[in-house]
C-alpha cells in the first residue's frame, strides 16, 4: 500500500512521511478513526514506507522486493493482530486459544479488496459466526514471542493491531512493558475507533494520530471517479457517511439495503404520526433482528433522512441532496411534523447509536427510540 493509493487526509500523509524522514517517529502510533476511514491503509502505507530502500517524493517506490511483499501483505517482518473468537472452522486445539494467525487468509483478502472496511466486514470476512471478537492474553503472548525475534529481511519489524480497544485488560497489561520499551527497530501501529475504551496506560504509551473526516463533496467526487457512481446517489451516500469514505462506499454498494432502511424509517415515522404505539413496538422489535452493524447503519440512515425532511420543512430542498423519488415522502413529512421534532429526534438517534456501540440490549434501545418518536413527533 502506497500513500498515493489512499483517499484523503493529505496533510496526514505529509506529516507521517516527514516524521520518518526526520527521524522523529515514535515507536507506538495510535491511529484513531471513525469506521471506514482507512486507518489500516495508513498503517500499511507507513510500514511500507519505513522499510522501502528507494522511497522518494513522500512515498515508497512500490516496486522493490519489500514493497512487493507489503503489497501482498506477506512481508515476514509485518505482523497483524485483530479481534477473533473460536469458530467451528478451527481445529479443536485452536478453539481453546484462538489468535489472529488462524484467520489471516480472510483478513488479507478483506484488506486487499477494500482497505476501508468496518468492524462487521472484518467479522464477516474471517467467519466469526455472529460472535464478538476480542484480543486475548494468548494473542498478547504471541505478539511478545514474535517481536522477541530479529527482523528476517528488513531493518524494522512492525506490529499492526486493528481495533486495539478490543484488547481485554489481561492482554493490555501483558503488552504494557513491550509498548513502552520495544526491541530495537520495532514499531507498533494500533488502529482504534473508540480510544476511550483503551486502558489509560496504553494511551499514554502511544503517539495519537487522528484521521480527519472528508467533506461530502470530496467523497462524492471520489465515488464518481473510483466507482463510476451516479452523482446523485454518490452525494446521498456521502452526506450519510459522516466523513468516512468507507461508510459512503458501503452505502453506495448496498443500495438495496438503503431502500430497506428507507422503508423502515418511513414505517417508523408513519406509526409515530398515527400515534400507533402497538405498531411502533412491532417496528422496534423488527429493528432488533439485524446484527449490530446493520442496526448502526439504520440509525445513520435515519439521521440523514430526518435532516432531509428538515431541509424540506425549511424551504431549501435543493441542499438536501434528496433523490427525485424521495420528494413525495419528504414533502409529506415536512408538512406534518412538529418544528421541534428534528432536534429531539436526532439527539435520540445519537443516543441509540451510543447504546448500540456500547452493546446495550438492542430491544431496549429501539423500544426507547420508538417511544421517543411517539412523544416528540
Amino acid at each position: 500500500m502506497q500513500f498515493a493509493q489512499i483517499h484523503g487526509n493529505e496533510a496526514l500523509k505529509a506529516n507521517l512521511t516527514g516524521m520518518v524522514d526526520g527521524g522523529k517517529m515514535g515507536h507506538a502510533l495510535l491511529f484513531v478513526e471513525e469506521q471506514g476511514m482507512g486507518a489500516i491503509a495508513f498503517a500499511l502505507a507507513l510500514s511500507q514506507y519505513i522499510n522501502c530502500k528507494d522511497r522518494s517524493g513522500g512515498d515508497s517506490c512500490g516496486v522493490c522486493n519489500s514493497c512487493h511483499k507489503h503489497g501482498k501483505l506477506i512481508h515476514p517482518d509485518v505482523h497483524f493482530v485483530f479481534p477473533v473468537a473460536a469458530t467451528s472452522s478451527l481445529a479443536e486445539s485452536e478453539k481453546k486459544h484462538p489468535i489472529s494467525d488462524y484467520f489471516l487468509d480472510g483478513f488479507r483478502q478483506l484488506v486487499l479488496t477494500n482497505p476501508y472496511f468496518d468492524e462487521q466486514d472484518l467479522f464477516d470476512a474471517i467467519g466469526l459466526e455472529n460472535k464478538a471478537g476480542n484480543i486475548s492474553v494468548h494473542e498478547a503472548k504471541d505478539i511478545i514471542s514474535k517481536l522477541s525475534l530479529k527482523p528476517y529481511e528488513s531493518e524494522f519489524k512492525v506490529m499492526i493491531i486493528y481495533l486495539a480497544e478490543k484488547m481485554n485488560a489481561e492482554a493490555a497489561n501483558k503488552l504494557l512493558k513491550l509498548l513502552e520499551e520495544p526491541p530495537q527497530g520495532t514499531f507498533f501501529f494500533l488502529v482504534c475507533h473508540k480510544p476511550d475504551k483503551l486502558l489509560p496506560t496504553i494511551l499514554s504509551r502511544c503517539q495519537i494520530i487522528r484521521l480527519q473526516p472528508d467533506t461530502p463533496e470530496d467523497i462524492c467526487d471520489m465515488l464518481c471517479r473510483e466507482e463510476q457512481a451516479d452523482a446523485d446517489h454518490a452525494m446521498v451516500a456521502a452526506r450519510a457517511s459522516r466523513g468516512s469514505y468507507g461508510t459512503a462506499l458501503k452505502l453506495l454498494r448496498e443500495e438495496e439495503i438503503s431502500v430497506e432502511y428507507a422503508s423502515d424509517i418511513r414505517e417508523l415515522l408513519d406509526a409515530a404520526l398515527e400515534h400507533n404505539l402497538t405498531k411502533l413496538l412491532a417496528i422496534a422489535d423488527a429493528l432488533t433482528t439485524p446484527g449490530r452493524e446493520k442496526q448502526r447503519d439504520f440509525c445513520l440512515y435515519a439521521e440523514n433522512y430526518i435532516r432531509k425532511i428538515f431541509m424540506f420543512a425549511n424551504g431549501v430542498p435543493q441542499i438536501s441532496f434528496a433523490l427525485s423519488g424521495e420528494y413525495e415522502h419528504l414533502e409529506r413529512y415536512a408538512a406534518s411534523i412538529k418544528k421541534d421534532f428534528y432536534r429531539k429526534a436526532l439527539a435520540s438517534l445519537d443516543t441509540a447509536l451510543s447504546a448500540i456501540e456500547s452493546n446495550v440490549n438492542a430491544k431496549l434501545t429501539f423500544v426507547d427510540l420508538c417511544n421517543r418518536f411517539y412523544l416528540y413527533i
